[in-house]
């Protein structure tokens, strides 16, 4: 059974087959990234999911955070926010 902390999650939708999403805090730290690499017709290759737990595998803390999703179709830069 997982802690309460720990069973959130992000879902990105609409990706690229293969891309990197780096999630930044406010500050500009980078909390986490996330290699998505999946064969173009799995039915999961345009959706990836972040965990909200940081690199430092901790969990991610309420707040506003940037992602940005590259790939070689280009790069697209967004905002989420965290509430818990």
């Amino acid at each position: 059974v997982k802690p309460d902390d720990r069973v959130g999650r992000i879902h990105f939708t609409n990706l690229p087959n293969k891309c990197t999403i780096r999630i930044y805090s406010l500050d500009g730290d980078l909390v986490r990234e996330i290699e998505h690499d999946m064969p173009y017709n799995d039915p999961q290759s345009m959706h990836a999911e972040w965990d909200l737990i940081t690199r430092n595998t901790q969990a991610a803390v309420s707040g506003i955070y940037y992602y940005v999703v590259e790939s070689q179709k280009g790069t697209q830069i967004g905002k989420l926010v965290i509430i818990m």
